[in-house]
């Protein structure tokens, strides 16, 4: 009798070994642990619009949230959204965050067993990169510009150019034949009168 009963501790030991061996995986895989999140912890970007987490349970959205502190302690965000399509992520969405470092404060509550897990995050801001000036739309208008200022100009200064040329060009043409026509004029009328003149002097003789 005394044989059996070490034998029967021994056995009852190694049950009650073995249970705790089956029921620890069970009792950490209760919990809603967080899997990824972004920003990723301890990451350094640019100021981010939103953080979303992702966990290894279906959360329980009445209870799960997501809290956002700044270096001071002072809560910029708080809450957070799971989507039923996808009742593992929850994410909330930021104001404008300003650069300096930042702690997420998670709480999650199972929606297979109601257990609730917490945990922190950190990720630091930086200011957004001011993309770099474009010269293309100053360089539109400057040729814009530029092409209704040369037709205007030629076509109005052509045509009165040429006008007085043209009436000066015929004012001096008749004026010069006006000149050379009066001198024969007056040859033709003195040689006349002295053709008649001559005329009447012979008749006269005979």
């Amino acid at each position: 009798m005394t044989a059996c009963r070490p034998r029967r501790s021994v056995a009852s030991v190694a049950i009650a070994w073995l249970g705790l061996l089956v029921l620890a995986p069970a009792a950490v895989l209760g919990h809603a642990e967080l899997a990824t999140v972004t920003p990723a912890d301890k990451a350094t970007v640019p100021a981010p619009s939103q953080i979303v987490m992702t966990f290894t349970e279906n959360l329980d959205a009445s209870a799960s949230n997501i809290r956002l502190v700044d270096a001071s302690g002072a809560v910029v965000a708080q809450g957070g959204t799971v989507d039923p399509g996808s009742p593992k992520e929850m994410t909330l969405a930021l104001p404008s965050v300003t650069p300096g470092a930042y702690t997420i404060r998670w709480t999650s509550k199972s929606a297979l067993d109601g257990d609730v897990a917490r945990g922190t995050t950190t990720f630091t801001a930086t200011a957004a990169t001011p993309p770099p000036p474009s010269e293309s739309p100053s360089a539109e208008p400057s040729t814009a510009s530029a092409e209704p200022s040369v037709a205007p100009s030629s076509a109005p200064s052509s045509a009165p150019s040429d006008s007085p040329l043209a009436s000066s060009g015929g004012s001096t043409t008749s004026t010069s034949s006006t000149d050379t026509l009066i001198p024969i004029i007056v040859a033709i009328v003195a040689l006349g009168g002295l053709g008649a003149w001559l005329l009447r002097r012979r008749s006269r003789q005979a």
